[in-house]
């Protein structure tokens, strides 16, 4: 787990390849994988990471339905919830980092 515990998180970097795909998602709202790979010159599994990074928290959704073993089929995602041109580096409803999963705070309420 990178950093210490309790650790401030910095903003991020600028020309980074997740600030390239941030911005290419804020700009065609849908988009596929390999739309984002196209755009930006990132690498397929980075830019997957980063997407089910963003699903989990809620910053973006898949959109309609993923056909498998067909060539050149990809599943198309939409973006949710856009907070600017800052890509999130923590999820605005847990508070915890994007690599970490999403617990939301009313869930915590329930479990309380």
């Amino acid at each position: 787990m990178p950093g210490c515990k309790g650790m401030a998180y910095t903003a991020p970097r600028k020309n980074a390849l997740r600030c390239k795909v941030w911005q290419s998602m804020r700009i065609m709202r849908r988009f596929t994988a390999a739309e984002l790979c196209r755009t930006t010159g990132a690498q397929r599994n980075n830019v997957r990471k980063f997407i089910r990074q963003l699903e989990r928290h809620g910053y973006v959704a898949q959109q309609g339905s993923y056909v498998g073993g067909r060539a050149g089929v990809f599943r198309g995602m939409r973006l949710v919830k856009d907070v600017g041109p800052n890509y999130p580096s923590r999820c605005e409803t847990c508070g915890r980092p994007l690599s970490q999963p999403c617990e939301s705070k009313e869930s915590e309420r329930v479990h309380e």
